[in-house]
C-alpha cells in the first residue's frame, strides 16, 4: 500500500522544489505532494490548503500520510487542518513528523519506497536530526 509524504512549508518554491528532488527518490510506492504558501501567492501556511491536500484523492488509497513542516507555525497550521477533518479514518493515518525538513523528507522518501511501515518511515526521518555534512571542527 502507498505511503502519502505532504510537504508543508511557508514557501511554495521551496516546497515545489523539494517535491522535485525528493520524488527522484520514490517509487509507485510514494505519493508525495506539497501544500505551502498562502492562497494569495505570499509567504506563509494555509490550514484549508493543508486540509484540501490531506483529503485530495491523491493520498485517498495511501496507508498513511506524512507531513513534513519547515517551521513551527506550519506545524499549528497542520494540526489545524486536521483538526478541521471531518473523516477519523483519515485524521488516524496522519502523522505530523518532527524531523529537519529536506533530510527528514529525503531520507523519509527512501524507507517508503521499501517499506509502507509508518513507525520506520517515521524513526528514519527523524534520524536526519543526526546527519553530518561535513566534517565537524
Amino acid at each position: 500500500m502507498a505511503t502519502g509524504i505532504l510537504i508543508v512549508s511557508h514557501s511554495e518554491k521551496l516546497a515545489q522544489g523539494l517535491v522535485e528532488l525528493v520524488s527522484e527518490m520514490g517509487n509507485d510506492n510514494v505519493i508525495i505532494r506539497e501544500a505551502a504558501g498562502t492562497s494569495d501567492g505570499r509567504l506563509g501556511t494555509d490550514a484549508v490548503r493543508i486540509q484540501e491536500a490531506l483529503e485530495s484523492d491523491d493520498f485517498k488509497d495511501c496507508k498513511s500520510i506524512l507531513i513534513y513542516c519547515d517551521l513551527g507555525s506550519s506545524i499549528i497550521s497542520s494540526e489545524m487542518a486536521m483538526d478541521m477533518i471531518e473523516d477519523e479514518a483519515l485524521t488516524a493515518k496522519i502523522h505530523i513528523v518532527d524531523c529537519p525538513l529536506v533530510e527528514g523528507a529525503f531520507t523519509g522518501v527512501v524507507q517508503a519506497s521499501v517499506t509502507d511501515d509508518v513507525d520506520e518511515i517515521i524513526k528514519v526521518s527523524k534520524q536526519a536530526r543526526d546527519m553530518h555534512k561535513g566534517d565537524e571542527a
